[in-house]
């Protein structure tokens, strides 16, 4: 942010509504929503009356208990794209909050075996009727963990070798994910490859250290103007301060206590 101009503001109105929508982010009718959705039948019906009642895939705290009892999929709050789809994600799978996540992304967890005779799934996918038991890794055996505030581009592919996605990382779209992402990483390409780094090593650390991503829109929208600018260490301190309501330090970083290591 640049420091002694005048913030971004956002209306109040905006901010009454981000507190209605939290307020409502979770039904009366949600321990009948998720018993309901047991019911095949109904599971449709379900999704469609709890995301009415809840603000949609935005806010509903219901699809995300849904997610994670009846498909094994964690999806932090706030993120949205087809993550938010069930059994669109392998089981296992675990999204931070505020993480976008665009159209037609996969996530792979399993690779055909190379060594055997055949890597036909006749010969390690139990429910094609041959094998007792699969003979390869189950998805929830190799779950892959994506970190906040994480965006990830149409038609990204990530495959079983990436494990973990840092917080911050963005991953170009029709990229071909085969190892892990460091936090505010920016990959791209086939195979991805670094492109850049978002942050200096400083801001990473001071903005790891404001876990600003536990924090409910409502409370976020405090920052005000802090939202929209380039992130920088002052702009950090200040970040902190409106959220706490204090006055922010000045100073340098070092003497605000961001140091190395």
């Amino acid at each position: 942010m640049r420091l002694g101009s005048r913030p971004m503001r956002i209306a109040q109105e905006r901010k009454d509504w981000a507190r209605r929508m939290e307020k409502n982010a979770k039904s009366p009718l949600s321990g009948l929503f998720v018993r309901l959705y047991a019911i095949r039948k109904l599971r449709k019906l379900v999704l469609r009356v709890c995301l009415k009642l809840e603000g949609g895939v935005f806010f509903s705290r219901t699809l995300k208990i849904i997610l994670k009892r009846y498909h094994d999929v964690t999806v932090g709050k706030y993120s949205y794209g087809p993550c938010n789809i069930p059994d669109y994600l392998p089981r296992g799978t675990i999204i931070g909050a505020y993480c976008s996540v665009a159209n037609e992304v996969l996530i792979r967890r399993r690779n055909h075996p190379v060594s055997t005779l055949t890597q036909h799934p006749f010969f390690y996918n139990k429910i094609r009727g041959i094998v007792g038991k699969d003979t390869i890794n189950l998805d929830e055996e190799n779950p892959l963990t994506i970190g906040n505030d994480v965006w990830i581009g149409d038609r990204a592919i990530i495959l079983p070798n990436c494990k973990h996605i840092g917080n911050g990382a963005i991953i170009g779209a029709g990229s071909i994910v085969t190892r892990d992402v460091a936090p505010y990483t920016i990959v791209a390409g086939s195979p991805a490859r670094v492109v850049k780094e978002r942050y200096s090593a400083e801001i990473q650390r001071a903005l790891e250290k404001t876990a600003w991503w536990e924090l409910s829109l409502p409370e976020l929208l405090s920052a005000e103007g802090l939202l929209f600018d380039p992130v920088s260490i002052p702009a950090l301190e200040m970040f902190a301060a409106a959220l706490s309501g204090r006055k922010p330090e000045t100073g340098s970083s070092k003497e605000n206590g961001v140091t190395e290591g």
